[in-house]
């Protein structure tokens, strides 16, 4: 089915507040921070149509990523602001970091994911960025170590099994390019989910810039 993707606006709160119902309620952003983040940087806040209906949302903002510096994202309220964004530094940035996403279960499979993924790259290289990043969950790890036996998480991001990391979220990720640099990057504490032993992976897809792309 195809997935029609555009800048959100106020006007799509309702929508945007029905997709978020999909999250577990503790989770669950609140309409005044979706307000905060559409206002602070429209741009980085899209919604996704099929048949005329919001199926899904994404959202992010211009942040200043280093890879020997990553301490410094050290769980998701520190990231984002408590979800309604730090102040916002054109000048600085050279990352898009992505705060949230979310697609109704009636819509996941097919090409929606890719859409998703595709999306704020585009974003990334009209604004000359060098990164798209966020912070994923690692939610096999649980039951991996309850199977298998205990792990460490830094260890288990990059387990593989015929070729495929073995945390399904992060193999998903990896398909489109978004990867775990080091084990630098695997965050303790970093989000609530029981399912990741609240662990968080930092996945970041590096944006390859074509001739004519200049920082707006």
């Amino acid at each position: 089915m195809t997935i029609l993707v555009r800048q959100a606006a106020i006007d799509d709160l309702d929508e945007i507040m029905a997709v978020e119902q999909d999250w577990e309620e503790a989770q669950r952003a609140s309409r005044d921070q979706m307000t905060a983040r559409l206002r602070a940087f429209p741009e980085g806040f899209w919604v996704f149509e099929q048949h005329g209906e919001v199926v899904g949302t994404l959202m992010g903002f211009p942040m200043r990523y280093e890879a020997d510096r990553v301490s410094e994202l050290s769980d998701w309220d520190t990231v984002t602001g408590n979800g309604y964004y730090p102040e916002i530094d054109l000048d600085t940035a050279n990352a898009i970091y992505l705060a949230s996403g979310s697609l109704k279960r009636t819509a996941r499979g097919g090409t929606a994911y890719a859409v998703m993924m595709e999306t704020p790259v585009e974003l990334a290289e009209r604004y000359a960025l060098d990164y798209v990043l966020t912070g994923a969950k690692i939610p096999g790890y649980d039951a991996y170590c309850r199977r298998f036996g205990e792990i460490d998480a830094r260890d288990y991001a990059f387990r593989t099994l015929g070729g495929c990391l073995v945390d399904p979220f992060l193999e998903m990720y990896r398909g489109h390019d978004y990867l775990v640099p080091d084990q630098r990057h695997i965050v303790p504490d970093y989000y609530p989910d029981p399912p990741s032993r609240d662990y968080g992976a930092i996945v970041v897809r590096s944006v390859r810039h074509r001739p004519g792309d200049d920082r707006h």
